[in-house]
């Protein structure tokens, strides 16, 4: 309720005026994570980590979102969201990254969004992810898991336990009109199922991107609650389209168990040959490593994780796990031109509001 009250007041306060502030409903809300980390070489971080004892922000947050009545049975929404950095040294006059932040409408027909938003190949994950937005997150091993600028996003109504996306980016507005862009920018993903696992024992993904960000790849999910154990797993196949000796498989499984009403374990077990991920990209990407990307014929890394989330309250948690990533690079120079293993241990507290 207060929450509602706040972003109705910033909506009157922008101009929006009393009467419209009486057709709309809106909500401020937010997310405080934080991690203390320690890790070899810093390639896994989340921001303000790196190599060493670190505190890392894991992706804090505040955001206003909401909808305004125009004209039964359609409704305008929106949403305005940053990430929140400024516990961080480094980030001390950038305190703030850009997030979701577009506006769109909602009918019978399905939603239709314009701005900076999630990638449709994203929603493909459901809620796989055990180790999500920590530096263990599965966006280290694969690419698909973007925000992307200068959209036009679009959300079918559910369809029974089938819902469908799509993505396009505008590549004038991104690229310039004369531009040459390899590939094609648009996503499409489809879920069919619950990805809480808590309406339906099961949740099924497929997503694809044609070429935003100038990678193409494709995923499949699958989620099934057994016994209580939530199990995950992901295929994907990635390349990129601009150095298109970049390309390969990965696929990881994700294991979670609820030990106690508060206290949940959790496991996983992933890799990928595509260097698209974070954090092989972080690898061919830091010169110190003499990498060059158009040079590499071989990547691979390898995830293994173990951790536990304990409940504080409904909104409030801390976070633990360990993790550690197995790197090798071959390139037409040299046979493992990189090979390294890294370990993560990782403490972590946040909060919503």
């Amino acid at each position: 309720m207060k929450k509602s009250v706040i972003a109705t007041a910033v909506l009157m306060i922008m101009g929006t005026g009393s009467a419209l502030a009486a057709d709309s409903s809106a909500d401020f809300y937010g997310t405080v994570r934080v991690a203390l980390s320690n890790s070899d070489t810093g390639y896994a971080s989340n921001s303000g980590g790196g190599a060493g004892l670190t505190l890392e922000d894991d992706n804090s947050l505040i955001g206003v979102k909401g909808n305004i009545d125009i004209n039964a049975p359609v409704d305008l929404i929106y949403k305005v969201e940053v990430g929140v950095q400024g516990m961080d040294n480094s980030k001390t006059n950038t305190p703030f990254n850009a997030r979701d932040t577009w506006i769109g409408v909602k009918s019978d027909f399905g939603t239709v969004t314009f701005g900076r938003q999630s990638l449709a190949m994203w929603k493909s994950e459901g809620g796989v992810d055990q180790f999500n937005l920590t530096n263990a997150d599965m966006n280290r091993l694969f690419t698909g898991n973007n925000r992307i600028a200068d959209t036009i996003g679009y959300t079918s109504p559910k369809i029974g336990d089938l819902t469908v996306f799509a993505t396009y980016q505008l590549k004038d507005d991104v690229y310039g009109k004369d531009a040459k862009v390899e590939g094609d920018l648009y996503s499409v993903a489809a879920v069919y199922g619950d990805k809480s696992l808590k309406n339906k024992i099961y949740n099924f993904g497929v997503g694809y991107n044609a070429g935003v960000n100038n990678e193409e790849a494709y995923r499949a999910t699958a989620q099934v609650k057994l016994a209580g154990f939530k199990i995950g797993g992901v295929y994907q196949h990635s390349k990129d389209l601009v150095n298109t000796n970049l390309e390969g498989d990965g696929f990881m499984v994700d294991v979670a168990y609820p030990l106690t009403d508060a206290l949940t374990l959790k496991a996983r077990y992933g890799q990928d040959e595509s260097a698209r991920g974070v954090y092989m990209k972080r690898i061919i990407g830091d010169g110190n490593n003499g990498i060059t990307a158009a040079d590499v014929t071989d990547t691979k890394v390898v995830n293994y994780a173990v951790g536990a989330d304990y409940a504080l309250s409904k909104a409030t948690k801390v976070y633990a796990h360990y993790s550690r990533y197995d790197a090798s690079v071959d390139t037409t120079t040299a046979t493992k031109l990189y090979d390294q293993a890294e370990n993560v241990i990782n403490l972590g507290l946040m909060t919503r509001f």
